[in-house]
């Protein structure tokens, strides 16, 4: 068995129905810190591209294909829950 680097002040006890795992803190820091809880309903196209890790400009094009943009006067928002459902169609 190979022998982790980390000591056990470096890792975190998670508790996962019934079983214990420990993970390092760093990896735990990081998972925990990328998870939104409170995700918007809808964005512009600024915000909508930093979530998908995408440019601006295809952000702008995934949300048209997926007709999920609402325009107010010269307000656009994307409409999330429509453009995540749209995104499950192309998952492999």
């Amino acid at each position: 068995m190979k022998k982790s680097s980390f000591n056990e002040e470096e890792m975190v006890e998670c508790h996962y129905n019934g079983a214990i795992i420990n993970i390092p803190v760093k990896i735990f820091v990081s998972m925990t810190m990328r998870t939104q809880f409170d995700r918007k309903k809808f964005v512009r196209y600024k915000e909508g591209a930093e979530i998908y890790s995408m440019s601006e400009r295809e952000f702008y094009k995934l949300a048209h294909d997926a007709n999920a943009v609402y325009k107010r006067n010269k307000m656009a928002l994307v409409n999330m829950e429509i453009l995540d459902k749209f995104m499950e169609y192309y998952r492999e």
